[in-house]
């Protein structure tokens, strides 16, 4: 329910007639069972708040936009379908594979058309697909044989001794080639960041734990394929998917299933805490009660919502927060476009393009969700979503993130229309802006989450989740979210022993 709805609890109707006097205290309910509040709707929110349902808490979730979802949010516009974030998810989680059989939504997958599995980088003004298997990797001509044999040398590199960023980590064990015209446009298209700031052991954990456990890349890849031939039961196929309706229909799937509906437009104002009465958490007039809370919203809204909690140390606290408020959001626009086919030279055979660095260009790259899944548009139009901005971006007074929408538009329209051979303008176009869009997980940043843990452990009950640690995709958020919830109950079992 909304804050204020007159079919509301009692307690709803408490706060409508309270005209003065103290603030009423709103407990969830007096059901018996352990009481979470999770502030934040997005993917990490909701699934969260689902897994603890699952679990037997009863969960209610505070919002304050107007829709849940967050950043997923799938847009239909003259019968074409796009998302105005994250595209896709890939089937090989554990955790997404039993939250979607949970929520019922396993008729609902759409896996991608053979084409998806095709990638694109720009080079020297033109799109080359990138190589798929072995054969395609020695004949590609994305590196030179200089390259290709520096990558060959991978094996035989020492180990570093300390904390690198991507760009450090990759042009020692791989070579600047393989840098400049892969790792490159990869990292700006899943953090929109910098790979010279980016930590490696944060930002790619299971990159740097090939060098750890293997000592190589390419000892560590061919350990993993051996290993995962090995194993015995079902296995996840990896594929790339979405829903009929898009991700968003996830996200409206799993609040719809919460027994305590969303409180959106919901904005909340403060957390504090005692041993006495939990946690009470404040929006205007109401105060919600509970014995635990999730904050599930970027690390800036947490570093706010820490100010009221009691501190173990002043001083250790102040450094969370400054750690919280430092993690860097750069700015993303995403351009969706619709154009008749032949408007568009190139077939558009794949997932999209990315842009290297070196091609000195703005936008960090294209995908083509019409070559991705069926039914996106219709049968003799493309869809383009381009994405410009993040790390790359000039966000300086007349830089591209200062530009009208028409004049992105414009930019973008020129820089990618040498790749893919553009004529005309698009039949439509609608720009997503978001001014804090994927946080980056700089060199230091392991340490920074350590420092904030540490300054609220000793807070029962308090749990930090969102893609600001532990993951970006969202596949990391929703196998957090699980692993939040089981870690609650382990908490709980851990009090219990104890009593």
């Amino acid at each position: 329910m909304q804050v204020g709805d007159p079919q509301g609890t009692d307690a709803m109707d408490v706060l409508s007639q309270a005209q003065a006097g103290p603030i009423p205290q709103v407990p969830l309910s007096t059901s018996g069972a352990q009481q979470v509040i999770v502030i934040g709707a997005g993917i990490s929110g909701l699934t969260s708040a689902w897994f603890l349902q699952q679990q037997g808490y009863e969960v209610l979730v505070l919002e304050a936009g107007a829709c849940v979802g967050g950043n997923l949010q799938t847009v239909r516009h003259n019968g074409c379908q796009f998302e105005r974030g994250p595209n896709s998810f890939m089937n090989n989680r554990q955790a997404m594979a039993e939250l979607i059989k949970g929520a019922a939504l396993e008729q609902e997958l759409v896996p991608a058309n053979a084409d998806a599995q095709r990638r694109f980088i720009g080079k020297h003004g033109a799109l080359m697909a990138l190589p798929t298997n072995p054969i395609e990797g020695i004949t590609t001509k994305v590196l030179s044989w200089p390259g290709k044999l520096r990558v060959a040398w991978e094996p035989f590199v020492g180990k570093a001794n300390e904390e690198e960023s991507i760009a450090q980590f990759v042009q020692r064990r791989l070579g600047k080639e393989m840098f400049d015209w892969l790792i490159d446009p990869f990292i700006s298209g899943v953090f929109a960041g910098d790979p010279h700031k980016l930590s490696v052991q944060a930002a790619v954990p299971r990159l740097y734990a090939l060098e750890k456990h293997h000592g190589s890349l390419i000892r560590g890849a061919i350990a993993k394929i051996r290993a995962s031939r090995q194993q015995k039961g079902p296995k996840l196929d990896g594929a790339m998917m979405t829903f009929k309706g898009g991700l968003n229909q996830l996200m409206t799937c799993l609040a719809g299933q919460l027994i305590n509906p969303v409180q959106l437009n919901t904005q909340v104002e403060s957390v504090s805490f005692s041993h006495e009465h939990g946690y009470q958490v404040r929006s205007g007039d109401a105060i919600w009660q509970a014995a635990k809370v999730v904050l599930a919203v970027p690390a800036k809204q947490v570093a706010r919502l820490i100010e009221d909690l009691p501190a173990q140390s002043e001083a250790q606290l102040a450094q969370a927060q400054h750690n919280l408020r430092s993690i860097h959001y750069p700015p993303v626009a995403t351009i969706s476009m619709a154009f008749n086919r032949n408007q568009i030279q190139h077939p558009l055979n794949g997932f999209g393009a990315l842009l290297p660095n070196k091609e000195n260009k703005q936008t960090l790259g294209a995908l083509f969700p019409s070559s991705i899944f069926a039914g996106r548009a219709p049968a003799d139009q493309h869809v383009v979503t381009v994405f410009i901005g993040g790390g790359r971006a000039d966000t300086s007074s007349g830089g591209v993130m200062q530009m009208s929408e028409a004049d992105r538009l414009a930019l973008v329209l020129r820089e990618l229309g040498g790749y893919i051979g553009i004529s005309g303008q698009p039949l439509w176009s609608e720009e997503s802006y978001w001014p804090a869009a994927i946080p980056q997980y700089e060199v230091g940043h392991q340490q920074k989450v350590a420092q904030v843990d540490e300054a609220l452990a000793h807070l029962p009950g308090l749990y930090l989740r969102s893609n600001w640690r532990d993951g970006v995709a969202l596949g990391d958020c929703v196998e957090n979210a699980q692993a939040l919830a089981l870690r609650v109950v382990a908490d709980d079992a851990g009090e219990a022993l104890y009593a």
